[in-house]
């Protein structure tokens, strides 16, 4: 015999529960709108500042190559351009630094979001969805989650659980 908490909960619309899934087994089957919550990400892109970091020092070391081969080049004029390279390597540093800075940053930014991620995830699998009606709903309050609530959870997360759980608090 199963227990009460297994069993599954019946649709506020029809009344029954023969066509009742949860949501997790309703995306699996095709229903799209019944998606989990996007996982929070940032991409913060390098390729910008490395390649023209890379760019830079390549153009550097080329002329440094021909200019010495020629050896064409004085010897005052050697020490300048040198000094000059040194100095574009140390800004190519700290331009690498910073890049990477802004990646830690948006990974922290991102770490700040999980809560409320895992918030709306724990929301997400505990509606139900009714094929015979095309309803997802929230089994606790009996009440059918409309499509914008839907897209709300799966956006903003927190901001959704809050919208789910006052409009069960307002139909008691």
């Amino acid at each position: 015999m199963a227990s009460a908490e297994n069993s599954i909960p019946t649709c506020p619309v029809c009344h029954r529960s023969d066509l009742v899934k949860t949501t997790q087994a309703a995306y699996t089957s095709g229903v799209v709108r019944c998606a989990p919550p996007d996982m929070p990400t940032r991409n913060i892109s390098m390729i910008p500042y490395i390649g023209a970091c890379v760019v830079l020092i390549g153009i550097l070391v080329f002329l440094i190559i021909v200019l010495v081969a020629s050896g064409g080049m004085a010897a005052s004029f050697m020490g300048i351009f040198l000094s000059a390279t040194i100095v574009c390597i140390i800004g190519v540093l700290a331009i690498s630094f910073y890049a990477f800075q802004r990646v830690v940053q948006g990974d922290a930014e991102t770490t700040l979001r999980f809560p409320a991620w895992d918030s709306a995830m724990a929301t997400w699998r505990s509606l139900y969805y009714c094929s015979r009606d095309d309803v997802v709903f929230d089994p606790k309050a009996c009440k059918v989650v409309t499509n914008e609530q839907l897209a709300a959870l799966r956006a903003s997360g927190e901001k959704a659980e809050r919208t789910i759980q006052q409009s069960a608090l307002a139909s008691h």
